[in-house]
């Protein structure tokens, strides 16, 4: 569940390729850029704007991620413009077993500045049971206890309705109430006497998940509704064109399109997601469960869990989804009723949710299922993996799905089925997760590669160089392609392109003509593949190819479109440099892009580079939009199924068109992912070409003068050679404005001064002398501070200080 700090960010509108567009808003704008709901916000504001609120409460309900926290937290921030006092709790944030523990943690931080006078009229029994309710009374209290009978938690309810309207009484009291599916009993048994008896200028607003409410909560809440008694708002899924103003930063529109087809309409999941990325290990985020990431909270989620029902969850999470409770059972080493029971569980609380096939179950969400993955035991993993796939072998499963958990053990020499299992598997999914199938082809080859089956090791350089491993991918070409006298025309161009990749072209177009000196005559398919790639080894290295080459070229055959698409936009590229009239490249052109636009995304899947040169070709005929759609096409198509090796290229192609056209944001983004991306693949020549693209979008600044009061000295100084210009100052923590990503912007000044302290690796001792304070003083600011941002330690209050300095720094 996403906390309110989790939604907090810079107010953001998705411009054109995914880059938002930041500017400045009022406090009332800001507020509804932060929820996404600016529909939904305005009808909660009328409550507000009321000199009688009508309804005493505010019930939002929605599922998880649907921007309930966010939407109430925007609310909070309006009521304050307004004058309003705002507390705010949530529930499953405070120990088990406190009574009344929401209303304690909402109402702590405004008991604790409270006087004598709130609590004066109270009698002594009324009294010490608050005290016992809400820590921050104990000071005014003769005595702590807690109600031990019915008839005192009756007493107790009125107490705390009216200490609610003493609150109240100066500013109205707008008391929210986050998760409250999570709430204690009696917490739920308050909301219902303040429905049927409200405190005065007091509105509760309510947030929670109705597949997880408790019956009481259920009924409650839908009484209240038939009675009038409460405004409710249900969240539906926001239309892309709303819910992209909550990412924290632009993405490329390829992650934005796979983010928003993952979030189905849930603003708080497209954020997590965004900010983790779990899947894009090329995409910048936070590494799983750390301070910044916002999945934690889903832990909460699993500490409730019986122990039948984590094992059954942890059981779920290496399984393939959907999935059903016999194959589930399995792999849990449970009998079929208890892993029943524990999915009824798992159900109950919404971890899992029926699949589309009757009798099967998935995760709620991809966070959900990473969640329970990741807190299981790493040997508990190797054993389920190992029961799941005996289980499919059982069932004569594809040998895709039985090799997703093959691969995840150790095969023994003989287990000579598994080893052909995990080939065939590999060979199946090549073009779709190479990384999958390199992982598979390692396990059949055990500790030595560079044994086994030559076509078992080029099959794995080959996945190798699909994924961007290609150092690896080019030393196992390397090897095994000198042990062994048979000819792999395949295997070569692959080499060669490898090769091409790394900045090697004069060796790539030397191997390539050594390759089509080596074909057999009729080898027609071949020779235009190899055709294909010199002739691209010769663009790409800025050198005019020979005209017989470009001639060669022309020899397209008719079997493959992708081969026929690939030749044509590389002959009209070539045509350019030799100056042929520009109606028989477009000619060329249009025939490259027709043949392309017929290609599905399996064929395409196969052939990015048939992407690449033709959106190349258009381009250069200024056919930039056409051009830019191709380019996005094989960045999608790349970027969903883990092929790497082509997203520099891909990536620069695109942000040099936008360049040009003017939109230097958008160019700038797909110029720093192309960095990344040749980073990531451990291309130099790549990264070079991001660099030179990045340089021509953001030039080195001029050196800065000498000031005219600096005298001669200093104008001698600024004369010498030095090390490089002056350093940028950072501003210090303390003086700089919280980043609203880090959340660091709830906290007081006080509290804000403290964190910093903390996370300079000051005790609380050290910081009680700083700040002459006392060291429970300052013991009790940071338990407010772990409490406002969802923290358990020292160290992850430091962590979050740190970010918040590279954020803003």
């Amino acid at each position: 569940m996403p906390t309110r700090e989790d939604t907090r960010h810079a107010d953001h509108a998705t411009a054109p390729w995914g880059v938002s567009d930041s500017r400045p808003t009022t406090a009332d704008g800001r507020a509804r850029a932060l929820c996404g709901r600016t529909r939904e916000l305005t009808a909660l504001e009328r409550v507000l704007d009321r000199d009688d609120p009508g309804v005493p409460l505010i019930d939002v309900r929605g599922d998880p991620w649907m921007g309930k926290s966010a939407l109430l937290g925007a609310l909070g921030d309006l009521a304050r413009e307004r004058g309003w006092t705002v507390a705010w709790a949530a529930g499953g944030s405070v120990p088990e077993g406190l009574v009344f523990g929401v209303f304690a943690d909402a109402l702590d931080e405004l008991l604790s500045s409270a006087g004598d006078q709130t609590v004066a009229w109270l009698s002594p029994h009324h009294l010490s049971w608050l005290a016992g309710i809400f820590p921050a009374l104990s000071w005014h209290a003769p005595a702590v206890a807690l109600p031990a009978n019915p008839s005192e938690h009756h007493h107790v309810l009125h107490a705390v309705r009216s200490l609610l309207g003493r609150l109240g009484t100066r500013n109205r009291l707008l008391l929210i109430l986050d998760d409250m599916h999570l709430a204690d009993e009696a917490s739920v048994l308050l909301v219902q006497h303040l429905l049927r008896h409200p405190a005065p200028n007091v509105v509760l607003a309510l947030a929670h998940r109705p597949r997880q409410d408790p019956q009481s909560l259920r009924i409650l809440l839908g009484e209240a509704a038939a009675a009038g008694r409460s405004a409710r708002l249900e969240l539906p899924p926001l239309p892309d064109e709303d819910i992209s103003g909550v990412l924290p930063r632009p993405l490329l529109p390829a992650h934005l399109r796979s983010l928003l087809h993952t979030a189905q309409g849930r603003p708080g999941l497209l954020r997590a997601l965004a900010l983790s990325a779990p899947w894009a290990d090329d995409a910048p985020g936070a590494p799983p469960h750390s301070p910044a990431d916002p999945s934690m909270p889903l832990l909460r989620e699993f500490r409730g869990l019986s122990s039948l029902g984590r094992t059954v969850a942890h059981a779920a999470a290496v399984l393939q989804e959907p999935f059903d409770t016999a194959l589930l059972a399995q792999a849990a080493q449970a009998g079929e009723d208890e892993a029943r029971a524990g999915v009824d569980e798992l159900v109950r609380l919404d971890i899992l949710r029926p699949g589309t096939a009757r009798g099967t179950f998935r995760f709620r969400d991809p966070l959900v299922r990473r969640t329970a993955h990741d807190t299981a035991g790493a040997a508990w993993q190797l054993g389920a993996h190992a029961r799941a796939a005996a289980a499919l072998r059982d069932r004569a499963a594809s040998p895709a799905r039985v090799a997703w958990h093959l691969g995840h053990g150790a095969l023994t020499g003989q287990d000579g089925d598994g080893v052909r299992i995990l080939q065939e598997a590999a060979r199946t999914v090549v073009w779709q997760r190479p990384d999958r199938a390199a992982g598979w082809l390692r396990a059949t080859l055990g500790t030595r590669p560079d044994g086994g089956d030559p076509g078992q090791r080029l099959r794995l350089a080959t996945a190798l160089a699909l994924s961007g491993e290609l150092a690896e991918s080019l030393a196992l070409f390397d090897r095994t392609l000198a042990e062994g006298s048979a000819a792999h025309p395949d295997a070569e161009l692959w080499r060669a392109r490898v090769l091409r990749l790394l900045g090697r072209h004069g060796e790539a177009a030397d191997l390539l003509e050594k390759t089509a000196a080596n074909l057999a005559p009729d080898a027609h398919e071949a020779r235009a593949r190899t055709t294909g790639a010199l002739l691209a080894t010769c663009l790409e290295a800025a050198e005019r190819p020979r005209p017989a080459l470009v001639d060669d070229a022309g020899a397209v055959p008719e079997a493959d479109p992708a081969l026929q698409a690939r030749l044509l936009a590389l002959r009209a590229l070539a045509s350019g440099r030799d100056g042929t009239p520009d109606g028989g490249r477009a000619e060329l052109v249009r025939r490259a892009a027709r043949l392309a636009d017929g290609l599905g995304d399996e064929p395409a899947r196969r052939s990015l580079d048939t992407l690449y040169w033709v959106a190349r070709a258009e381009s250069e005929l200024g056919r930039d939009t056409t051009a830019l759609a191709r380019l996005e096409r094989a960045l999608d198509l790349a970027l969903r199924h883990r092929l790497r090796y082509l997203v520099p290229e891909l990536a620069v192609e695109a942000g040099r068109i936008l360049l040009e056209r003017g939109d230097t944001a958008a160019a700038l983004l797909h110029a720093d992912h192309a960095r990344r991306a040749a980073d990531r693949i451990g291309s130099g020549f790549q990264a070079d070409a991001a660099g030179r693209l990045r340089a021509r979008i953001d030039p080195p600044r001029p050196p800065r003068p000498p000031r005219p009061d600096a005298g001669k000295g200093a104008a001698e100084t600024a004369a010498e050679p030095g090390p490089g210009p002056d350093p940028v100052p950072v501003p210090d923590p303390e003086n700089r404005p919280a980043d609203p990503s880090t959340g660091l912007d709830r906290l007081s000044e006080r509290e804000r001064e403290i964190s910093v302290l903390v996370s300079k690796g000051r005790t609380n001792q050290q910081i009680a002398r700083a700040l002459a304070l006392s060291p429970k003083t300052v013991e009790t600011y940071l338990a407010r501070v772990f409490k406002k941002l969802a923290l358990c330690s020292r160290a992850q209050l430091a962590a979050l200080v740190g970010m918040e300095g590279r954020l803003t720094g």
